[in-house]
C-alpha cells in the first residue's frame, strides 16, 4: 500500500484461529486489536472490532468506505474491500 494511505489489515486465518487488526496511517502501523483462538468466526469477530473503533473513535459517515486487507500467512493475493461502518459491525458485506 502507498504510504500516504489508510487502512486496516486483519492478519491471521481459521487453522490457528488468531488473528491481528493494525490500522495504518500515512505508512505509521498500530497494532488495535488480537482475536485469539476463535477458529470459528474469528474473521468476523475482526472485522466487528473494526466497525466498533471506527464508530467510536471517528465521526462516522454511514456512506463512507474504509479499506481493509485480509493478510492469511503463506498466501501471495490478499483481498482487499472497501466497506461501509455498517458492513464492519455486521462483520460480512451487504447483499447487492
Amino acid at each position: 500500500m502507498e504510504n500516504n494511505t489508510n487502512y486496516f489489515e486483519i492478519c491471521g486465518d481459521r487453522g490457528s484461529g488468531d488473528y491481528q487488526i493494525t490500522e495504518y496511517i500515512n505508512g505509521e502501523a498500530r497494532l488495535l486489536y488480537t482475536v485469539h483462538g476463535m477458529k470459528q468466526g474469528g474473521l468476523k469477530e475482526a472485522r466487528q472490532l473494526i466497525g466498533r473503533y471506527l464508530t467510536k473513535n471517528h465521526q462516522p459517515n454511514n456512506n463512507q468506505k474504509y479499506l481493509h486487507i485480509t493478510k492469511k500467512p503463506g498466501r501471495v493475493n490478499n483481498p482487499s474491500h472497501q466497506w461501509v461502518i455498517e458492513e464492519y459491525l455486521n462483520g460480512v458485506p451487504l447483499s447487492k
